[in-house]
């Protein structure tokens, strides 16, 4: 097949999915993985889809794509580890503390090693998972309908544990950030669910790569105004940083 069919072919695929990997399509096109490699650096220099790990994304002109868990969890890993390591950081000894979803949510779980006694209610099954064996932790796992290739659970029976629970913190996952608008998620399931973790806590601390920022989702978490502390990394663009901090946000780049 000559270069131009395959890269019509893909064009073509991630329209249809919004998501293509670098294995479904050496097979679907017959060609090697370097062959295809090659032909995704030429599509994302033209700016037809972004690179990820193992494979691509589409890029719409405003509104972003929500891969699954285990596709955006490789994104900007080193970025992600950095918010972490800054918000591990925040939690002290005895705190009650919520852990949203989402992937930069989940690289905090990792790092609670057990060292300070503290309380932690998630609604996420990847860092339940982890933490389940984590000495010194009162571990609640807040129950209800699974988000299939998400790990998160919501509904009314996870909304119904948030109503009866007080939290010192809780650090929230967001998908896009709008200087306007403010923060964002793709599903609506988890909407009531974020808002309510907001509501219980004392402190709201959302982390976010850098990525999400000046991108559009589909529902409204909360206004800028609602969070305490916005933690990215230190690529985002200066002009940015200075507009949320102008809007009364308080921000911490890593």
């Amino acid at each position: 097949m000559l270069k131009e069919q395959r890269m019509n072919e893909i064009t073509d695929e991630i329209k249809k999915r919004g998501i293509v990997s670098v294995d479904d399509l050496t097979k679907s096109l017959d060609a090697s993985r370097s062959t295809i490699h090659r032909d995704l650096l030429d599509l994302e220099a033209l700016n037809m889809l972004k690179c990820i790990r193992g494979g691509a994304v589409a890029i719409t002109p405003k509104t972003s794509y929500e891969p699954p868990f285990d596709v955006r969890k490789d994104c900007f890993l080193d970025e992600k580890e950095r918010i972490a390591a800054a918000a591990f950081k925040l939690i002290q000894e005895n705190e009650t503390i919520i852990l949203d979803s989402g992937t930069t949510v989940y690289e905090l779980s990792k790092l609670i090693k057990g060292s300070q006694r503290l309380y932690i209610a998630t609604n996420d099954l990847k860092s339940a998972m982890t933490l389940s064996s984590v000495q010194n932790i009162d571990l609640m796992v807040l129950g209800g309908t699974l988000r299939q290739s998400h790990y998160s659970i919501h509904g009314v029976f996870t909304e119904n544990m948030l109503s009866q629970i007080h939290a010192d913190k809780v650090f929230l996952g967001v998908d896009a950030v709008d200087l306007n608008i403010g923060f964002m998620n793709f599903s609506v399931d988890e909407i009531n669910t974020k808002r309510l973790m907001i509501k219980a806590s004392h402190q709201v601390i959302v982390l976010c790569d850098h990525s999400k920022i000046e991108s559009v989702a589909f529902a409204n978490i909360c206004p800028l105004e609602d969070v305490h502390l916005f933690i990215t990394g230190k690529e985002i663009g200066k002009d940015i940083l200075r507009q949320l901090e102008e809007r009364g946000l308080n921000v911490m780049t890593v």
